[in-house]
């Protein structure tokens, strides 16, 4: 988690940094989703976490800037684990 909340802390993490933070969700146990929807003319963009064992509500944004959504869902999933 303190990786993740360094990375988001950041004034401008890299998209390679913000994967990386998904990483470390996914060996947590959780799953993590980026969706690229070529469909929508606006939010073309979903990202979302959810928790298999059911502990939490799924985490999601749908935003038309994917760096948005994943820092979105990452605060979201810090401010959520405390």
């Amino acid at each position: 988690m303190k990786l993740i909340k360094e990375i988001i802390e950041n004034q401008n993490p890299t998209i390679e940094d913000l994967i990386n933070c998904f990483e470390k969700i996914k060996q947590n146990g959780e799953v993590a989703v980026i969706k690229f929807d070529g469909e929508r003319e606006s939010d073309e963009y979903t990202v979302f976490v959810s928790f298999p064992k059911g502990e939490r509500e799924m985490i999601r944004a749908d935003e038309s800037d994917l760096k948005v959504a994943l820092l979105k869902v990452l605060t979201m999933y810090v401010i959520e684990s405390r």
